[in-house]
């Protein structure tokens, strides 16, 4: 199932590169800064190659804080521009590269006046002011990162739309030219009511409530550093109220329904990750191309198996294994002793853990070549041939070599009884103490004599095989003589000269 879908991915990405003219191996050239990946190492990276994440980036930033300034304009019966000020505070919430949420705070000042009044039109130098405070939530669409025609650019184009609430306060003076009392509508103007005692005059009239507003606009949103963002956009906001510049009266030059723009610049601070790159500057189209060329990749790679060791080139974590060498599951060669030397070249491979050993053999070093090992000799400058024992330490030899004389062996039937071991045992000992000096064996007769001679040379043989194989005796340090005067003659004298 798994390759299924590593075909189909890859023949997609076939078929939109060719419709597209573009080349999936090669990465497009990105500005330095929005960058839509930033480390090769996959275990480390943005998350764009995570499959939970498959075309996105969970590891980015998504928090977005910052303050927006500038004017404000209004749109009503007082049809004569004066510019205002506002000042928002927000905040926003990257869900993708294209789409997010965000919520601002605003605090404006709205201005507005007109010269003439209808129906009359009678000069009444109309001005009103409003002071406002609204809050919405706004979705936000970021188009600067999903062209598939060119690569990230370092200026973003948004758009977005939200609803909220808004609360006003207005104040509008005038010179009042109301024929009568009451409301702003005609009845009021031509012949209805009690007579107006300010007509002429100049007046304040006040007007506060909260209405619902529905924001909308467009904005530009350039990159400035991994941690700010400037921008510039226009925000228009729809009313169903024609009262916010105090003035509604139902004739057809009346507007019906009042609103307000802000065209104000922004500095944004990213946030919420400590990753440096932000999800509005990462390309979703880049995201996809890079996914298609690592699947590319892997499905090239299992068919190919360099050193013929069995193990495809994806896993395979030993490229150059020799062709004698057995291997493990991830192509690396077995080494039994884990001493660096792969057993089919190492000529110990089970080396005593530790132990420094010849690259190139695999044998434990012995600097003083005295057969124990450096790791377990304890004296590494041990003379040549010196005596050592299993630890590498010297043994020194002791006491007098000259003219030794070994009680002498009774010959029997059975020359190696347990008493004639013991004394060997003792001879054995003097001659490593003494490896300078030969061990002279002086027997009754050899086998031209006609007394006990094949019981005497049998004896002899067997001590002389006792010591040699058992030992390690070299045969040369041990001379036999026959018919050599012994006193008696049924034993065998051994001495050390």
């Amino acid at each position: 199932m798994k390759l299924l879908k590593l075909s189909i991915l890859s023949l997609c990405a076939f078929t939109l590169s060719a419709a597209l003219g573009q080349d999936t191996t090669k990465h497009w050239k990105r500005h330095p800064y929005a960058r839509t990946k930033w480390v090769s190492d996959k275990n480390s990276d943005s998350g764009q190659y995570m499959q939970a994440s498959y075309y996105q980036d969970r590891r980015a930033k998504k928090w977005t804080v910052g303050l927006m300034a500038g004017g404000s304009i209004f749109f009503g019966d007082a049809d004569k521009r004066q510019l205002g000020w506002d000042i928002a505070p927000f905040v926003k919430y990257s869900i993708s590269q294209t789409f997010a949420l965000r919520a601002e705070y605003n605090f404006a000042k709205l201005r507005g006046q007109r010269d003439f009044q209808s129906p009359t039109l009678f000069k009444d130098n109309f001005k009103f002011t409003s002071s406002v405070q609204d809050w919405n939530v706004q979705m936000h669409f970021t188009l600067g990162n999903i062209s598939f025609l060119r690569p990230l650019r370092k200026t973003q184009m948004y758009f977005f739309a939200g609803i909220g609430q808004a609360s006003f306060k207005s104040e509008a003076t005038f010179i009042d030219q109301r024929l009568f009392t009451g409301d702003y509508y005609l009845t009021s103007y031509f012949g209805q009511g009690t007579l107006n005692p300010n007509l002429g005059q100049s007046v304040t009239d006040n007007y506060e409530a909260k209405h619902t507003i529905v924001p909308a606009g467009i904005g530009f949103k350039h990159y400035l550093s991994r941690r700010f963002d400037l921008g510039l956009e226009y925000r228009h906001t729809w009313l169903r109220s024609d009262d916010i510049d105090v003035y509604n009266t139902a004739i057809f030059q009346n507007r019906w329904f009042d609103s307000y723009g802000f065209l104000r610049a922004s500095i944004g601070y990213k946030f919420g990750s400590k990753n440096p790159q932000h999800y509005d500057w990462l390309s979703p189209v880049e995201s996809i191309y890079d996914q298609m060329a690592d699947v590319k990749k892997k499905t090239d790679c299992l068919g190919v198996d360099d050193d013929k060791d069995h193990v495809s080139n994806c896993f395979d974590q030993e490229n150059n294994t020799p062709d004698s060498c057995m291997v493990y599951g991830n192509g690396m060669a077995v080494d039994s002793d884990m001493d660096g030397v792969p057993d089919c070249q190492d000529q110990e491979p089970f080396t005593d853990k530790g132990a420094t050993v010849d690259p190139a053999t695999g044998k434990a070093i012995d600097s003083d070549g005295d057969n124990v090992p450096d790791h377990r000799d304890r004296e590494l400058n041990s003379s040549p041939g010196a005596l050592v024992d299993h630890n590498g330490v010297e043994i020194k030899l002791c006491c007098n070599c000259d003219n030794v004389m070994f009680a002498p062996i009774t010959i029997s039937n059975n020359c190696l009884t347990k008493e004639v071991k013991a004394q060997l045992y003792q001879v054995v000992d003097k001659m490593k103490q003494c490896p300078d000096k030969k061990l002279i064996m002086n027997g009754p007769a050899g086998k031209s004599s006609k007394y006990n001679a094949a019981a005497n040379t049998r004896c002899m043989d067997e001590i002389i095989k006792f010591l040699t194989e058992k030992f390690g005796i070299s045969r040369d340090r041990i001379i036999t003589n026959y018919n050599a005067g012994t006193e008696t003659k049924n034993t065998i004298e051994l001495k050390l000269q």
